[in-house]
């Protein structure tokens, strides 16, 4: 199939021939097939051979090409402009996206800007701060008993019971002069005898670790600006944290 253009910086379409190659030659080639058109002269003219015609065809020297998007735009041609990008001029322009977590970043088309989900952001950014400190709670603590490591979970089951416990011991104390031991198991099954001083001193442990970690929570929702967020950053801090309260 061929196509016979304009020669100009828009191409127009002629007239187009059904033939292949050896079809031209046979009909006595194209000086023939253009006297069946007296008012096109076939120097103005370019001659394509292609199964289809250009959709936005552009002249590019002595040849005949489709026009890339920008050279659409310039020629008023409407295109499908990707995030970011506008038109100016009749150029296409590229509105770079600010330097922040693109997860909450969106296209703005009919602003023409870039839209920053600050409530969303922040949103998600409590959450991860609640679930990491669901989870260091759900852990508790490592308490030390000769040299050994075991572990206490602060879940409230155990911090009522504890607390539940320190208070009976003291009313023991105060009516019979002396209170009754108990022995209270950690995680591992390791049983520990308390009395009402070592009571007070692994419940002491707890509160000061329970108020890290909630004084953990409200700095990075209050001090630090939402970011991506680590348990191990979290625990740091909080680590920090506990040591500033003991040191109280």
């Amino acid at each position: 199939m061929f196509y016979i253009y304009s020669k100009e910086k828009l191409p127009k379409v002629l007239f187009d021939a059904n033939l292949t190659s050896e079809e031209v030659k046979l009909y006595g080639g194209w000086d023939i097939i253009f006297s069946y058109y007296p008012d096109i002269k076939k120097d103005e003219t370019i001659i394509v051979e292609r199964n289809a015609p250009f959709n936005y065809p552009i002249l590019n020297g002595n040849t005949i090409r489709e026009m890339t998007r920008e050279e659409k735009v310039a020629n008023d041609i409407e295109v499908q402009l990707e995030d970011g990008e506008v038109i100016r001029d009749k150029k296409i322009v590229k509105i770079e996206k600010p330097k922040k977590n693109e997860k909450y970043l969106t296209w703005n088309k009919e602003k023409e800007q870039w839209d920053y989900d600050t409530e969303r952001e922040q949103k998600d950014y409590f959450n991860t701060i609640d679930n990491i400190k669901a989870a260091v709670l759900e852990y508790g603590f490592d308490y030390e008993v000769e040299g050994e490591q075991h572990r206490q979970r602060c879940c409230d089951k155990d911090i009522t019971l504890l607390a539940s416990n320190v208070t009976f011991m003291l009313a023991e104390k105060t009516i019979y002069g002396k209170e009754k031991p108990i022995t209270w198991y950690f995680e591992d099954n390791f049983g520990l005898e308390l009395d009402l001083q070592k009571s007070l001193v692994l419940a002491g442990f707890g509160k000061t670790f329970t108020q890290s970690v909630y004084d953990t929570e409200n700095y990075f929702k209050t001090e630090v600006a939402p970011k991506e967020l680590t348990k191990e950053e979290f625990e740091a801090k909080r680590k920090e944290i506990h040591n500033k309260l003991v040191k109280m």
